[in-house]
């Protein structure tokens, strides 16, 4: 803990517990994915079939989209080597748990980095660069939405929010760099301009796991690899 998160966390705790209504809503927004990251990736969609400059646009939503890959990977891997407590199991802070939060959930795995924020600020940011307005839309709406009721129910301190945001931000604004875009994402608009059918079913698959925040590919990669050992 640093003087900074323990701020952060009492400022926010000092209001857990004082509405039931208040935090069970904020539980139902900090789990939901639909709300999460299901408009953010409906937007990018929205986007994507605007006539104005389609192809840049589409270029950059694309190159967005596959960073959010080694984005996560190196969320993982700074999880397994840094082991951070989540606020709410800390008993220094005194965290008053809000009201309709499960911490059994929240027994196992690393606060640090906020894997939703390198998400959700990835995608954000892809959707920053291909439009301005738009984009400082989606990044308010992750923060606010994606992120704040995450720190209220103690379930990431605020530097673990910051440390996802940077290294989904990072990722996105290099893969956006135009000597790397351009080759990253010419083969796929290739594929889209000749086999439509086969690249709006796969974009499909993959739209829909971003949603879920990769939940479903996890489990079963989990279970592949696994089975393998076995």
């Amino acid at each position: 803990m640093n003087n900074f998160d323990v701020a952060v966390i009492s400022f926010l705790n000092q209001f857990a517990r004082k509405s039931v209504r208040f935090d069970n809503l904020v539980v139902v927004v900090s789990g939901s994915e639909l709300l999460k990251t299901g408009l953010l990736v409906a937007f990018m969609w929205w986007i994507w079939f605007e006539n104005e400059d389609a192809r840049r646009k589409r270029e950059v939503l694309l190159a967005g989209t596959a960073a959010i890959v080694p984005a996560l990977l190196i969320a993982k891997v700074l999880a397994a080597i840094v082991f951070r407590a989540r606020p709410l199991l800390e008993p220094r802070l005194q965290f008053q748990r809000p009201f309709g939060i499960n911490i059994a959930e929240w027994q196992q795995g690393s606060s640090f980095p906020s894997e939703h924020a390198v998400l959700l600020l990835a995608l954000a940011t892809g959707i920053c660069y291909a439009s301005r307005k738009a984009g400082w839309v989606a990044l308010t709406y992750a923060a606010v939405v994606g992120c704040l009721p995450r720190l209220y129910l103690g379930e990431h301190y605020a530097t673990d929010v910051i440390a996802g945001a940077a290294i989904g931000i990072g990722c996105v604004s290099l893969a956006n760099l135009p000597g790397i875009r351009r080759p990253l994402t010419g083969w796929a608009l290739r594929w889209m301009a000749s086999k439509p059918s086969q690249f709006y079913c796969c974009a499909f698959l993959v739209s829909y796991e971003i949603g879920e925040l990769f939940g479903d590919a996890i489990r079963l990669a989990t279970f592949i690899m696994h089975g393998l050992k076995l």
